[in-house]
């Protein structure tokens, strides 16, 4: 449904801290604010902008004023062609309320298609916000090239945000047929825990230190947190302490500054493996409504209004406070949402599915993968207590699947049994509805859109991937190939995975490519049909990008599965050397591309030589690129004809690179061809530039 500009109005305007200005078809003469840096008010958390359209863009800053007595802040908004604002096309009067935190989202339209802007914003004093800089989508019939950074997972104490350093720097020097249009973060913008013990894999502590010396640590939270050895976010104040706290990082307030950014999110903007306003059995309907009014403040996106020529039907919506109890996991629907009134009012207090159009080139589906979840596969009483709820080691991918389709499970007849790490138990699922990542009506949405969108580039954000991580466990008796162990992401939901991947086939949709995050590590590899039938068929690309800071696959999971000193190697092997424990080899690419064998002979051996030697060739055909100790980012260019692909790794970035930014590791490159019904999309053999992956690469 398209509403009208009028109807836009009444809703946009209605919510807190939010406006609608329309920019003046013709530059005036306008006349500048005061110092930056003087006055009695601050912005000290930038600016940003964010869901590039045609005609529109939201802005967005916060400001305080010193006299913190001062409950609202009258502002001024200004736009311009050029950077010094010697004309404007908008200079407009807003505020901002102490009740939103003295954050402000302008929605303005009126403006020209695919072209730069200037924007900034003025305290009552006279005091300049900084200039940022954001761009509009080219009009819905051009055919323009699009250049996409992809972001996730930035923890704070883990380390700097000098990825996004490192991107403006190669940006700049880059030609203008490459230069970054967007930036697309598919979430874990914050985590909820402020401190962390950051150790290395050989268990001793990293202490991450600013340049002035001080400790890069998130201040206690207002709240004090819940008892426990890790403080979590449980009220408004705390998340909004989080996003305050990060978004000082100085290079992601000028990434923020310097483009528009596009936005979903994870779990960590409430709670690790939430779902639905629950973490595993617990009720935290309170929880999530804060966390959804902290994002919607700190976070600009464009809602309400459904973009001109999106596909589908519109089911974005802002933010609405409602008053929530806590409540159980009851009235289950048939894709498992709870249809107890608090959680539902609390999943529909905001609404952040939908979908943006660059020009008759892209759209991009940008899906909640958290507020409709059911349970996944793994059901909770299966989960261990370590460092995060997981099995205790891979399990069978046929098991997961039968709990994941719970009732629905072999045609309506469920088994009464299960396997489980070599014993047969009580199924826990066999009464349960299908574990739907999507909920019922995301899910329509998401065929409906992908059916009728006509561009030649359909684009599916996923905050967690779709491509299996099969972890070889043979060498245990009566143990797989394809294990699966982080089954938070569509590996815990393969039922709906499929459905959606047969969804593509018949009906001949083509030329649909999933970006993702979420698993701390680059991956590019094939999405198949159904990971377990006999002869699988590649249907769309997928491509993952590592964390901006938080702590890189391998050495996360080496940590959380110490209980099992058989695996632990096979994730990541420490060597002596000298007699000091710092020789560090991520096995978990070879376990991932090559077998537990191919992992266990580079542990043993330190050669990747020895590793190819010892590697089973079926082992997870549909991964192309294995990366689990990188850290940085992926983009994505779209051509008519093709899709590019380019993994940026830098080094662990627990030391402020300043101005230079970090060094690049390697860079690693596929391409894509667009490809016909009947056919099948096929990537192209990796370019490396820079020191390759260690076992990281499989070649055709």
């Amino acid at each position: 449904m398209q509403q009208s500009r009028r109807e836009f109005l009444s809703w946009f305007s209605a919510v807190g801290g939010c406006f609608v200005l329309t920019a003046w078809p013709h530059a005036r003469a306008v006349l500048a604010g005061g110092d930056p840096s003087q006055g009695n008010y601050l912005f000290p958390q930038g600016v940003a902008s964010a869901d590039p359209q045609a005609d529109a863009i939201v802005v967005w800053t916060r400001v305080i004023p010193l006299d913190r007595g001062e409950r609202d802040v009258s502002l001024k908004v200004q736009f311009s062609r050029d950077r010094e604002f010697r004309e404007s096309l908008l200079d407009s009067e807003l505020s901002a309320s102490a009740e939103y935190d003295y954050t402000v989202r302008v929605f303005v339209d009126g403006l020209e298609p695919d072209r730069w802007y200037y924007y900034r914003f003025i305290a009552p004093d006279g005091t300049l916000s900084r200039i940022g800089r954001t761009r509009t989508a080219p009009a819905p019939d051009a055919m323009r090239p699009l250049n996409v950074a992809v972001f996730s997972c930035q923890h704070y104490s883990d380390g700097f945000f000098s990825a996004y350093r490192r991107l403006m720097i190669d940006n700049d020097s880059a030609p203008q047929d490459r230069k970054i249009d967007v930036i697309l973060h598919l979430g874990d913008f914050i985590y909820e825990f402020p401190e962390v013990d950051l150790y290395k894999a050989d268990g001793t502590l990293v202490d991450v230190r600013n340049p002035d010396g001080s400790q890069r640590i998130v201040d206690p939270l207002p709240s004090g947190g819940p008892d426990g050895n890790v403080r979590k976010a449980e009220t408004v104040d705390d998340f909004r302490h989080l996003y305050r706290t990060y978004l000082l990082d100085r290079d992601l307030q000028e990434a923020r500054a310097s483009f528009p950014f596009i936005h979903t999110w994870d779990d960590h903007e409430l709670i690790n493996d939430c779902w639905q306003g629950f973490v595993l059995e617990e009720s935290i309907h309170q929880r999530r409504m804060d966390a959804n009014q902290a994002w919607f403040e700190y976070i600009p996106a464009a809602l309400t209004r459904a973009a001109p020529g999106s596909a589908g039907y519109h089911l974005a919506r802002d933010f609405e406070p409602a008053e929530v109890e806590e409540g159980a996991i009851t009235d289950l629907d048939d894709h498992f949402l709870v249809r107890e009134p608090n959680n539902l009012a609390a999943i529909h207090s905001i609404g952040i599915t939908r979908s943006l159009r660059w020009g008759n080139l892209v759209e991009i589906f940008l899906p909640d993968e958290r507020s409709f979840r059911g349970q996944r596969g793994v059901d909770a009483s299966l989960l261990t207590g370590s460092l995060a709820p997981y099995p205790l080691w891979p399990m069978h991918p046929e098991t997961i699947s039968t709990l994941n389709a719970g009732r629905f499970a072999n045609d309506g007849k469920p088994p009464e049994t299960i396997q489980y790490q070599g014993k047969t138990i009580d199924n826990p699922r066999k009464d349960a509805p299908l574990g739907s990542m999507l909920g019922t009506r995301q899910k329509e949405w998401l065929k409906t859109s992908l059916k009728n969108s006509d561009v030649a580039w359909k684009v599916l954000c996923n905050s967690t991937p779709m491509l299996r991580f099969g972890l070889d466990v043979s060498f245990r008796e009566g143990e797989p190939e394809a294990g699966l162990l982080w089954t938070d992401s569509w590996d815990g939901y393969p039922v709906e995975r499929t459905e959606l991947m047969e969804f593509l086939l018949e009906e001949k949709l083509t030329n649909v490519v999933s970006l993702t995050g979420d698993r701390h590590a680059h991956f590019a590899g094939m999405i198949y049909d159904d990971f377990d039938a006999e002869k699988p068929r590649p249907v769309i690309p997928e491509f993952a990008c590592a964390s901006t800071s938080a702590g890189c696959r391998a050495k996360v999971h080496a940590l959380e599965i110490q209980h099992d000193p058989a695996l632990k190697p096979l994730f990541l092997s420490i060597k002596d050397r000298n007699g000091e424990k710092d020789v560090m080899l991520p096995t978990l690419n070879a376990w991932l591309l090559f077998g537990a064998e191919a992992a266990r002979a580079l542990h043993e051996t330190g050669e990747a030589e020895a590793a190819m030697a010892a590697a089973k060739p079926q082992i997870n055909p549909h991964l192309s690129y294995a990366d689990t100790d990188a850290y940085g980012y992926l983009i994505a260019r779209y051509l008519p004809d093709q899709m590019e692909v380019e993994f940026v790794t830098i080094p662990e970035p627990l030391s402020d690179p300043g101005t230079a930014g970090p060094r690049v590791e390697r860079r690693v490159s596929y391409s894509i061809g667009r490809w016909e019904a009947g056919s099948e999309p096929k990537l192209s053999d990796p370019a490396v530039i820079g020191k390759p992956p260690l076992c990281g690469l499989k070649r055709a």
